[in-house]
């Protein structure tokens, strides 16, 4: 929300699985992948500093740069010296639940002091309606019949993820000629030019599930 001085933003949804990879709860995000690579090697989804915003079951506006000058462990100050770099300081977190069950949140940060409270329940609103219409588009995908067999989305979401062949084979627990087996497949049924077009394509059809 580029008004509000927050221009970075992550939706999350809950898995029924209950994963807590954070590329099996993100569903939509502006985060660059520079940024996406780090969170995901430094275990953000169980970093302090975030668990203790899934913990509230209201909207929380927090300020990063605050909470390391007052001392409090983040057990991963790295991480959070990376993103105060970055301009994420300010971050609201925003609980989130639709008619059709799903559960999840909407997080904006941006390079700004706290929120008021009247600006926290002007972003409440935004996101509920946001979240609400995008798990009815992701709903509507679903009905859609999806080509890939299992294995390719597997191969595909390690792409996706920056995984090479050989990570990819040690992952799944397949030789690395099968891993290729299964990208070359799922690039012929998508009519993409390579990995990175295929991994594009199946994302946008919404046939690797929740990204």
């Amino acid at each position: 929300m580029p008004s509000f001085g927050l221009d970075r933003f992550v939706v999350f949804v809950a898995p029924s699985d209950g994963l807590t990879d954070l590329d099996d709860r993100v569903v939509l995000t502006n985060w660059d992948s520079e940024l996406i690579q780090r969170a995901m090697e430094n275990d953000f989804y169980h970093w302090s500093f975030v668990s203790d915003l899934r913990a509230s079951v209201l909207p929380k506006s927090v300020s990063l740069r605050n909470t390391l000058a007052n001392g409090v462990d983040t057990n991963n100050r790295q991480l959070a010296e990376y993103l105060l770099a970055r301009g994420y300081d300010a971050v609201v977190h925003l609980p989130t639940r639709s008619s059709n069950g799903k559960t999840g949140a909407v997080s904006f940060s941006g390079p700004r002091s706290m929120l008021e409270d009247s600006e926290v329940m002007h972003l409440s609103y935004v996101a509920e309606h946001a979240f609400e219409r995008l798990m009815h588009i992701i709903d509507d995908m679903k009905t859609r019949e999806n080509p890939l067999s299992d294995r390719e989305i597997e191969c595909l979401k390690a792409a996706a993820r920056g995984m090479n062949v050989s990570e990819t084979s040690r992952k799944i627990g397949i030789t690395s000629h099968t891993v290729n087996y299964h990208l070359s497949n799922a690039q012929k049924k998508l009519s993409a030019r390579n990995k990175l077009h295929a991994v594009v394509n199946a994302i946008q059809q919404g046939w690797l599930g929740p990204f």
